[in-house]
């Protein structure tokens, strides 16, 4: 009983630790998200249209270049000119 305890109690620390390091990765990531939003946005604005795709901002001069979107991901455009995440 009292290894069961203790397996149990490892766990949670185990998770916890995952948490926390994943918790400044997606602030990351959020604030990327929010940075290509308001780049789009721009553009929008002064080129009268959308882009069609981020690399439209890079060609335009509005980006170096496009930040790296985490593992199994990609940066998409919506109709309301958000960036999300999308499935690659």
């Amino acid at each position: 009983m009292a290894f069961l305890v203790v397996l149990l109690a490892g766990c949670g620390k185990s998770a916890a630790r995952s948490a926390a390091k994943s918790a400044p990765d997606q602030a990351q990531t959020d604030a990327v998200v929010n940075e290509l939003t308001q780049v789009v946005r721009k553009y929008a604005v002064e080129q009268r249209r959308a882009p069609k795709v981020l690399d439209e901002l890079v060609t335009n001069g509005y980006l170096a270049r496009i930040p790296s979107a985490p593992a199994g991901k990609k940066f998409a455009i919506n109709k309301n000119l958000q960036v999300y995440l999308a499935n690659q």
